[in-house]
């Protein structure tokens, strides 16, 4: 039964990922995390992270719902929610899919003029585990190029 659950769910991100089209990409350095977006200008957006060091069975996966509260000239203060799966594991070692969820507070700066498209990227998300009995404050430092370019 996990199985077929975590099997619609990859299905659904899939669909949805695919009909909105990436628009951005980033890597936070720090964190080993990579971020494939959709479109991060407009005022609801998705993105989806994947933490690129970690056993293969512990990888963790992170869909979020983002929306921007305020644009300036150069960048753009979002907020959003999102939920830590742990897709991989739940197929190879039977283990629960969802580890945990968090909240973004953030900004995606453009501050090169002659780089309009590349971005640097500055979140804080508060994460608590499953059955909320543990939590930390996590924080996002990375750069970002934005295919569609900046709004």
């Amino acid at each position: 039964m996990k199985l077929i659950k975590l099997c619609l769910l990859i299905l659904t991100l899939f669909v949805f990922n695919t009909q909105l089209k990436a628009q951005a990409i980033s890597y936070y350095p720090f964190n080993s995390q990579l971020s494939i977006a959709t479109n991060p200008t407009k005022v609801f957006w998705m993105d989806f992270r994947f933490q690129l060091n970690s056993y293969s069975s512990s990888l963790n996966t992170e869909p979020a719902l983002m929306v921007n509260l305020g644009y300036t000239r150069n960048a753009n203060i979002y907020a959003g929610a999102g939920l830590n799966l742990a897709v991989v594991g739940a197929i190879v070692e039977e283990k629960d899919l969802l580890k945990g969820y968090f909240g973004s507070v953030g900004m995606r700066a453009y501050p090169f003029e002659k780089a309009p498209k590349v971005s640097i990227n500055f979140e804080i998300s508060p994460y608590v585990n499953y059955d909320g009995t543990s939590g930390i404050v996590r924080a996002w430092l990375g750069l970002g190029y934005h295919f569609g370019g900046k709004k």
